[in-house]
């Protein structure tokens, strides 16, 4: 070796450390430091990530916490799956999106599909139940190509959430995996596809395998569909040996023909698994839908519901009925095992059928909700009458005796609730034309304005004419069709005073608010007087800065959502409303129509604006704001009109929520009697004393305000403790 290579170090190969290799070393030292601080807890600060200042990396020159974080590397199987545990595969990129209560949700459902049994998901709402679910129909199918079989699911949910569920699929699925788990829905207008496009649709879907979403609505008259009589064209034919005239319906031919088709693709064989979103819709056997539902063959079957029991054991029954058929035998003999003992108030009973029932249905409430969300504060506010609605109320009473005349119970509630709303409401209803009085009933709700689906005709447009009433149905309300009667006044109704004081109040302190209601035409009613108290703020602010110039009209800052909207404006107005910029601040719901398939993370107060007799359409509603991915506690307004039928009803909201906890959450309560209804219609105490208001302070600024300003309207308030509240204290 020469004397110029030889190493002072005198070991060959030479071990000596040069400068630049110092460094490096000192660099991949700093480096692996910082990866231990992003994948065990620090030394130091004893947190993951670590929240030491970071003073030792300052010369690094990588940042100290690392974004994304490093993730370990997982096999992947040929359908872009990994892994989570023994025999639970899920999609690479929900993997890690996946929180501990929905891994076990989709290794409860993945279980029973092992097994081919039929189970229900009862996750309260907001817990993430279309994820768990978007996770297992993705495995299944993915399952099912490993074992070189076409699978396909079929995903039934209310019509105004089909396009809520293809954009979650969009959101949570990449393109690679959605190429192994093909996406199809069916547009939901009846006349803008023809039935041989629907049945090429659903050919298809069967082909090719995958996930089609469809409406209920649109599933039962596929199979049940309805023959107009216009459409109805006879072939008459003469057999001359036998002298009979034969006569052919063409259509009906046409129709038996496309039925066995349908028949074959939806339900007998039918799609291998089939999923009910908010499958508490089928609560009615003898309903058209169940008989539909009835004939589908497979035994996967999985239900969502985030209210699992709304009104009655026997709508439970028939959610598990559908899920496992048989499993609770016969309703004749539920009823007699398990709902009649349940009413009377036996815990025993309860407690063997939640047992029953927990090898058939996963339910985690409100507390485990409660741990990943900011809190959610449930207001009722009891309003007073104004003595316009008073004197009009007791007049409905007094005609009823009158006439000796019997109001059934829900056209009565119907009445008296737009009354309690405002008087303006019942006007419009009774007095105004029928262009104004439109749509009072969601497009969802009415089933009888679907054409039959094997016709292509367009539905007949409807001729518009001017409500014309019985003067006896109308005597009672005559005042408010009177000349003198002044429309747009707020002082008329004291649950109106009482929100536009929370409106004001919530816009000062910067929070959007959503507005439920079960009336379009309160909600209509409701937008008129945001718009005449935006006109007088506008006005106010320019004639104080720019008095010589005419105000502009300002664009509105609220949306309606009802059931006439199509979806795709119901995710524009949403994407509008969630926007910080947009001068929307208030979104008005229709009950029906928006209270299933919408998030509205951008409102952190809600006020439900009236008292459904269904309690969980409240409960849904308010669910929309108090959700996975709110940032914000959420305040809940709940106005009640004070000694009304309105009040009633919501105590007997709180005797089915009760129920529903004895039975869905194992806890226990007192023995729930059926209510005499007689005592509904009462007249109600005198109007309110101006002169007096006293209320304690609640600690919410928004409300306190409004007790501060609106106070003598307000009879009383509470805080809303429900039962998981006490189980989460």
């Amino acid at each position: 070796m020469a004397d110029d290579d030889a190493c002072t170090c005198g070991f060959l190969p030479c071990v000596c450390v040069t400068e630049e290799e110092a460094k490096q070393a000192e660099k991949l030292a700093t480096l692996r430091s910082i990866l231990m601080t992003t994948t065990a807890p620090c030394d130091l600060c004893l947190m993951l990530p670590c929240i030491c200042d970071g003073d030792l990396y300052e010369e690094a020159d990588v940042p100290l916490h690392p974004n994304p974080p490093v993730v370990r590397a997982r096999p992947l199987d040929d359908y872009g799956r990994v892994e989570l545990d023994e025999q639970l595969w899920v999609a690479d990129e929900i993997a890690d999106v996946l929180k501990p209560h929905q891994v076990d949700g989709v290794r409860f459902m993945t279980t029973h599909l092992a097994a081919s049994r039929g189970c229900i998901l009862a996750d309260y709402m907001g817990l993430g139940k279309t994820l768990q679910l978007i996770t297992t129909l993705q495995s299944y199918l993915a399952d099912g190509l490993a074992a070189g079989e076409t699978r396909t699911a079929l995903v039934l949910c209310p019509t105004v959430c089909i396009m809520n569920w293809v954009l979650e699929f969009r959101k949570w699925l990449k393109e690679t995996t959605l190429a192994h788990c093909p996406l199809f829905y069916m547009e939901t207008s009846s006349h803008k596809a023809s039935p041989a496009c629907r049945i090429e649709l659903l050919e298809k879907w069967h082909a090719t395998g995958g996930v089609l979403i469809l409406g209920y609505e649109m599933y039962r008259m596929l199979l049940n569909p309805t023959k107009s009589s216009d459409s109805i064209v006879l072939e008459a034919t003469t057999v001359m040996k036998e002298g009979v005239v034969e006569i052919h319906d063409r259509h009906q031919l046409a129709m038996d023909k496309a039925l066995r088709k349908l028949s074959t693709l939806l339900c007998n064989p039918g799609p291998s698994l089939v999923a009910l979103d908010e499958g508490h819709r089928i609560k009615d056997p003898s309903s058209i839908l169940c008989t539909c539902l009835e004939r589908i063959a497979t035994p996967n079957r999985i239900v969502l519901t985030g209210y699992p029991l709304q009104n009655s054991l026997a709508e439970y029954w028939c959610m598990v009925n559908f899920a496992l058929p048989g499993f609770l035998g016969t309703y004749d003999v539920f009823r007699a095992t398990y709902e009649k003992p349940i009413l009377d108030g036996d815990d025993a009973k309860a407690t063997e059928l939640t047992s029953l029932l927990s090898t058939v249905v996963l339910r985690r409430g409100q507390a485990l909700l409660n741990a990943h969300l900011p809190q959610k504060f449930e207001w009722i506010v009891h309003c007073h009458l104004s003595p316009l609605q008073h004197e009009l109320y007791c007049a409905f009473l007094d005609r009823d005796h009158a006439t000796k005349q019997q109001w059934d119970l829900f056209t009565a509630y119907t009445t008296l609730l737009q009354l309690v709303n405002h008087p303006d409401v019942v006007r419009t209803r009774l007095f105004l034309s029928a262009d104004e009085n439109e749509n009072e009933h969601d497009a969802t709700d009415e089933l009888a304005d679907w054409q039959p689906v094997l016709s292509a005709k367009p539905k007949p447009v409807k001729k518009r004419k001017r409500l014309v009433r019985d003067p006896a149905t109308t005597v009672w309300a005559a005042r408010l069709d009177a000349d003198a009667y002044e429309p747009g006044v707020a002082a008329n109704s004291g649950k109106l005073s009482v929100f536009l004081a929370l409106l004001h109040n919530s816009r000062a302190v910067g929070d959007k608010i959503a507005v439920f209601s079960q009336s379009v035409s309160t909600l209509r009613e409701i937008a008129r007087f945001i718009d005449a108290l935006d006109a007088m703020n506008d006005g106010a602010t320019k004639k104080k800065h720019r008095p010589n110039r005419r105000p502009r009209k300002r664009a509105p800052s609220w949306r309606l959502l009802e059931g006439s909207v199509s979806s795709s404006k119901r995710m524009d107005y949403i994407e509008t409303f969630s926007n910080p910029s947009s001068g929307v601040d208030v979104f008005l719901v229709s009950t029906r129509a928006g209270a299933e398939g919408i998030n509205l993370h951008a409102a952190n107060r809600v006020v439900l604006f009236d008292v459904s007799w269904n309690p969980s359409h409240d409960h849904q509603s308010m669910c929309r704001s108090h959700r996975i991915g709110q940032s914000k506690d959420v305040h809940v307004y709940r106005l009640v009109s004070h000694d009304t039928i309105e009040e009633k009803i919501y105590n007997q909201q709180v005797k089915k929520v009760d129920l529903s906890a004895n039975v869905v959450d194992a806890t226990a309560i007192s023995a729930l009697k059926p209510s005499d209804t007689s005592s509904f219609f009462t007249p109600p105490s005198p109007p309110c004393d101006a002169s007096a208001a006293a209320h304690a302070p609640s600690g919410d600024v928004v409300l306190d305000a409004c007790l501060d300003s609106a106070g003598t309207w307000i009879a009383k308030y509470f805080r809303a403790l429900h039962i998981t509240d006490d189980a989460a204290a």
